[in-house]
């Protein structure tokens, strides 16, 4: 019996060292993901690499009665831990630092930003969620036509002024707006749905009579995976957004987190300010056991960014409604 559970615990040893060989690889890869694009997509895990290996530094002492291999597997886990905690914890901290204090500026505004996911079989509780949140602007992503045949004609008793896109799955993409707005040339937005155009974007000038003028924008990008793939649409929407009189409000779902070298690089050659910290929206549902079942979102990548004279005073999460992704509810306002 002693030789077996010698045996036992030595295999335990092994696969405890395994793992944390496993993950602390890939959080050096993905801190080291500036140098090759492809280690970057480690950066897109960074919550289960970094609680993952404080997981497997704790677990130590249980994992692994042999002092010398403990010792090593110890040591190989505080590596990577220390790897994850570099792209991990700024952005954890920054969550925390408050917003601006509500003020009584006559233009502020609330904008929800929603991928109410193209298979929803909820969509008249999208409708109703939009309705109880009130926006003054509702930017959809994924409006894919069977959602849109439902939601849109209720929505348009609500929001007057619209706009959307058709084309491939990430083309789905919308705009309803209680206030006038006039698209922009910088719009890739086609009424086609023969359109071969993987993705769309709507970038319209809000004129008010209540404060300054403003651009607002949204968009949906592909899956960080091909890499140059998502590199060329981040690189054509900066371009775009490169000739857009300020302030601007960009909105929408990106694929990407903020702990993606990708992204980072994007929202900083694009002189925009990023306001999403600490705020997971996706997955609300996972399909497994042959249907979509509740989960708890653990990736940011629907975001909220700015440029030129806006002031974010609120920015939260909303219900799912049916859908993969949580909404963000964003309230701003609008400098003179």
């Amino acid at each position: 019996m002693r030789v077996i559970g010698t045996i036992l615990a030595a295999l335990v040893a092994a696969g405890y060292l395994l793992a944390c060989c496993l993950l602390a690889a890939m959080a050096i890869a993905a801190a080291l993901g500036f140098i090759y694009p492809a280690m970057d997509l480690f950066n897109h895990i960074q919550p289960v690499l970094f609680f993952g290996l404080a997981a497997l530094v704790l677990a130590a002492p249980v994992f692994v009665r042999f002092r010398p291999l403990r010792a090593l597997a110890l040591s190989i886990a505080a590596t990577g831990l220390v790897a994850s905690s570099i792209i991990y914890v700024p952005e954890l901290v920054a969550g925390f630092v408050p917003r601006s204090e509500d003020t009584e500026a006559a233009s502020t505004y609330r904008l929800m930003t929603f991928n109410v996911f193209g298979r929803n079989e909820e969509p008249q509780s999208i409708v109703d969620n939009i309705a109880s949140e009130d926006p003054d602007f509702v930017a959809l992503q994924e409006y894919s036509p069977g959602v849109r045949s439902v939601v849109h004609p209720l929505l348009t008793q609500l929001y007057p002024h619209f706009q959307y896109c058709t084309g491939g799955q990430r083309a789905f993409v919308g705009l309803y707006s209680k206030l006038p707005f006039e698209p922009l040339n910088e719009d890739a937005c086609s009424s086609s749905i023969m359109s071969q155009d993987r993705t769309a974007r709507i970038i319209v000038r809000v004129e008010t009579q209540a404060g300054p003028a403003f651009s607002l924008a949204t968009t949906h990008n592909d899956w960080p995976a091909p890499v140059t793939r998502q590199a060329e649409q981040f690189a054509m929407l900066r371009d775009a957004l490169s000739t857009v009189q300020p302030p601007l409000i960009l909105v929408g779902d990106f694929n990407s987190t903020p702990w993606s070298y990708t992204l980072r690089g994007f929202v900083s050659s694009a002189g925009l300010t990023r306001h999403t910290f600490n705020v997971p929206t996706f997955p609300t549902l996972w399909y497994y056991l042959r249907d979509w079942r509740p989960t708890i979102p653990f990736l940011p990548i629907d975001h909220v960014m700015t440029r030129g004279d806006i002031t974010i005073h609120n920015l939260r999460t909303g219900h799912p409604s049916g859908s993969d992704h949580l909404p963000i509810i964003v309230e701003f306002s609008v400098g003179e």
